[in-house]
């Protein structure tokens, strides 16, 4: 249906020849596999104990001290499935990492034995001006300092407006490291 000049409206109806469930795949199979990569991961946090400098669902920043437990997950490293990998060295091309920071869930930087550094930063795309902005340097800043409370960063977004047409809207988030997600206040 075409709206105006410049707006196409358009629908798609989906075949029946690709609405049937696909033989291969199997439900129970992708939750086990899941279930089982937690569990491997509460494994992993049971051996490293306080060594643990972050972790997420499927990531585990530790300190080596070269130590019995250190050892032991180094020989849960392997390419197999279900293996532990040393993303520092296969993704990264480094060996270690001299500088970390994190400031909460999926929220973290580092600065590895290359000089690389690698970010990642929840609620922000990162892009050259959030990079300028959002340092290893400010992270560690924010999260060590009193008087610092947060960045803020300037950027363009582009949004769908109710009359269709794409906008680009000049936004400003602020960083911080207040982690406030699914808490409950409750009034005195």
């Amino acid at each position: 249906m075409i709206l105006d000049e410049n707006i196409v409206l358009t629908e798609y109806k989906e075949k029946e020849e690709y609405s049937k469930p696909n033989p291969s795949v199997n439900v129970y199979i992708a939750l086990f596999t899941t279930a089982h990569a937690r569990l491997k991961l509460y494994e992993l946090l049971d051996i490293l104990q306080e060594r643990v400098l972050y972790m997420d669902t499927d990531s585990c920043i530790y300190n080596d001290d070269g130590s019995e437990a250190c050892k032991k997950v180094e020989n849960m490293m392997g390419s197999k499935l279900g293996d532990l990998t040393d993303e520092i060295v296969s993704k990264h091309n480094a060996n270690h990492i001299k500088q970390f920071i994190s400031a909460g869930p999926k929220d973290y930087s580092m600065k590895l034995d290359t000089e690389k550094l690698v970010s990642c930063c929840k609620g922000f795309r990162l892009n050259a001006e959030v990079e300028k902005k959002i340092t290893l340097d400010k992270k560690i800043k924010i999260v060590t300092d009193e008087n610092e409370k947060y960045e803020t960063v300037k950027y363009n977004n582009i949004k769908i407006g109710k009359d269709h047409q794409l906008k680009t809207v000049k936004q400003v988030k602020a960083y911080d490291y207040m982690f406030d997600k699914r808490m409950v206040y409750c009034k005195k």
